[in-house]
């Protein structure tokens, strides 16, 4: 199907006849060659430019560099499985034709040179993952992390959502009814406001940072290390994902 785009205004200087000829000639190319004409005001063109952006999803997979985050119990480093999960989410959402964002895709933090400073580093690599969510307003951000606990008999996968954007409840309510239903039929943890979580509190997107499990306990450390359970729990996010932007 073919979209024709007109903005009439950029006529006004041919006078009436000649745009009524003009609008003739585009509504016998409707009936008659079956081509759609659409009249673009620069309101259509900046809400298509919109629904385009809808189309896009930030992972952030969290920690990197020199900050390993937790570490497993068979010494597993949370940034390399954070890096590995948010790869195979990626993929489900570029096989489904989404725009796809990662705030990085290496094994490092989001500093430039001259934030390489002790202190500095941490504090520089949140607000640049801020950024990049800003960077594209219509979009969901979804921020990969694992979990740790002293003692370690806890388990589960457990979604943070933005007090900045009510949306983000819905979403995060979306993934771990998801995950629960088709993965972790025991799991009866439920979805928590993200307070004093940086970046849920200073990015404006529908954003939830996801705790996949406990590295803390052996059973799920094992199971977060395998490449099949990985795939699995990257399916069972982004089918949650999913279900919430159709109802969206």
């Amino acid at each position: 199907m073919r979209i024709i785009l007109f903005d009439l205004k950029k006529y006004r200087i041919l006078g009436d006849v000649l745009r009524g000829a003009l609008v003739l000639a585009l509504i016998w190319g409707v009936i008659n060659l079956g081509a759609y004409a659409y009249y673009a005001s620069d309101e259509y063109v900046e809400a298509m430019i919109e629904a385009s952006e809808k189309r896009t999803v930030i992972i952030d997979a969290g920690h990197g560099g020199e900050d390993s985050g937790a570490i497993g119990v068979s010494g597993v480093l949370e940034k390399d499985l954070n890096l590995e999960i948010a790869a195979e989410l990626g993929e489900l959402f570029t096989k489904e034709g989404y725009a796809v964002v990662y705030t990085r895709t290496k094994d490092k933090l989001l500093y430039e040179e001259h934030q390489n400073i002790k202190g500095i580093r941490k504090i520089s690599d949140l607000k640049n993952r801020c950024k990049i969510a800003a960077e594209y307003p219509n979009s969901l951000f979804v921020s990969i992390h694992m979990n740790s606990f002293s003692n370690q008999k806890y388990s589960g996968l457990q979604v943070y959502y933005s007090p900045k954007n009510e949306e983000s409840r819905n979403l995060a309510s979306s993934v771990q009814t998801s995950v629960k239903n088709s993965l972790q039929t025991e799991n009866e943890r439920k979805i928590k406001k993200g307070e004093g979580m940086y970046v849920l509190e200073n990015v404006d997107n529908v954003a939830i940072l996801i705790e996949c499990g406990f590295l803390t306990n052996p059973d799920e450390c094992e199971k977060l290390s395998q490449k099949e359970y990985q795939k699995s729990l990257s399916f069972s996010i982004f089918c949650g994902i999913i279900e919430y932007i159709e109802k969206n």
